[in-house]
């Protein structure tokens, strides 16, 4: 929805983007490792109302679609990642059983909903991620990314 200028800082090559409400999904697929089970997989979908993301490099920007309301579907890679989000919905898989119940008792004491992700970082269980592939996709407007195009290559 738009590309704030005014958090943008020339010394550190960044820019925070807010695209448009509703549209933004990350889905992350991790490996990871239990004591000293086989690694297994595991999945999770977000979807956020708002997000804010930093994007240090125009190259991290592909264009996926043209939309006929003058906005952009874009996918976003290499270093940019979510700064905040707000009212944001989770969804997860995971492959180990065992791992997913202790997931699940975990939740069940939390008054929100909570990333996999962080459960499997800050847990007091041997877990360990092994890797971590992203896929962020979201809806911008044509004049942000022009904007960004400005911000981020260098003249």
């Amino acid at each position: 929805m738009s590309v704030d200028t005014g958090l943008y800082d020339k010394n550190d090559d960044e820019v925070y983007l807010t695209p448009h409400k509703w549209s933004s999904t990350e889905r992350r697929l991790l490996q990871v490792r239990y004591k000293d089970q086989k690694p297994f997989r595991a999945f999770e979908m977000n979807y956020s109302k708002w997000s804010i993301y930093n994007i240090s490099n125009f190259e991290d920007i592909e264009i996926l679609k043209y939309n006929n309301d003058g906005s952009m579907d874009i996918k976003l890679s290499g270093e940019t990642y979510q700064e905040e989000s707000q009212d944001t919905y989770y969804q997860n898989w995971c492959g180990n059983l065992e791992v997913k119940k202790l997931f699940k008792d975990w939740e069940d004491h939390l008054t929100y909903s909570c990333e996999l992700e962080l459960f499997l970082e800050e847990n007091p269980y041997d877990l360990d991620i092994e890797e971590v592939q992203s896929d962020i996709k979201c809806t911008i407007d044509v004049s942000d990314y022009v904007k960004l195009k400005e911000y981020l290559i260098k003249q």
